[in-house]
């Protein structure tokens, strides 16, 4: 899979001509990243946009005190950067954006745009801008939800809510008979390893309690683990566990 074909098939570019897509490519360069290699961070004010090629990338906020709290696991074909930095059209910029973190979370390919370029982009295709727009205020709205459940849902509620997310972006589906050996159900496979020490990053909680947490669930017969992945074996409790707010 090379550059051009990546740019062609990445929906904020569908329905640009091959002479738009040519252009696009001339702006941009490809990048090679090694598991944990830091692609840029709050202080340095990355004046680039990101899409992403292989790999998967961590996009993560630091609190006051220093602590990671992780807010997306990206998968490739995703746009990322600090696009705090860049107006829309007098649209209010997004603040936050300007303090993400990326890093790799394995090793990654990414196609790699200077802020001045992607603006001369934007400027020659409003239709771009406008997706782009809408792509930031969907993840606006994401991590919003996540702080208010930081603040008012529970530890479990909390992991089952990540479990789901993860489930709905990096699960394989398999089906899984049930120790009667005479039903079966739904089962998903993340196909993503984390370390208990990531999940507890995405979820505000220390270490500690997110592997009691996952030890309940595993249990109770919710989700097991292969290797380094996990396994949901009941998806329906894990979103009945979700819904609780009590902390």
């Amino acid at each position: 899979m090379n550059k051009l074909w990546l740019l062609q098939n990445l929906k904020i570019f569908q329905n640009l001509s091959k002479r738009d897509i040519d252009l696009i490519d001339k702006l941009s360069k490809m990048e090679i990243y090694k598991k944990n290699d830091i692609i840029y961070i709050e202080e340095s004010k990355s004046s680039y946009v990101y899409v992403l090629k292989k790999g998967h990338i961590k996009i993560s906020l630091s609190t006051e005190y220093g602590r990671e709290f992780i807010t997306e696991i990206l998968k490739p074909d995703e746009i990322f950067g600090n696009f705090g930095d860049f107006s829309f059209d007098g649209v209010e910029v997004f603040d936050f954006l300007n303090a993400e973190n990326a890093q790799a979370l394995t090793d990654a390919e990414v196609c790699k745009f200077k802020k001045d370029d992607f603006d001369k982009i934007l400027s020659l295709y409003p239709s771009i801008s406008n997706k782009i727009l809408k792509l930031i205020g969907l993840r606006f709205k994401y991590i919003s939800t996540k702080i208010t459940s930081l603040a008012y849902k529970s530890i479990d509620a909390r992991i089952a809510e990540t479990l789901i997310y993860l489930a709905n972006n990096f699960g394989i589906k398999k089906i899984s008979a049930l120790s009667s050996g005479l039903t079966f159900k739904d089962c998903y496979k993340i196909n993503i390893k984390l370390t208990h020490e990531e999940i507890s990053n995405l979820i505000g909680a220390s270490r500690q309690r997110t592997t009691i947490a996952l030890d309940k669930l595993k249990h109770n017969g919710i989700i097991s683990f292969d290797k380094k992945n996990i396994i949901i074996k009941d998806l329906i409790k894990l979103k009945n566990i979700a819904e609780f707010t009590a902390n």
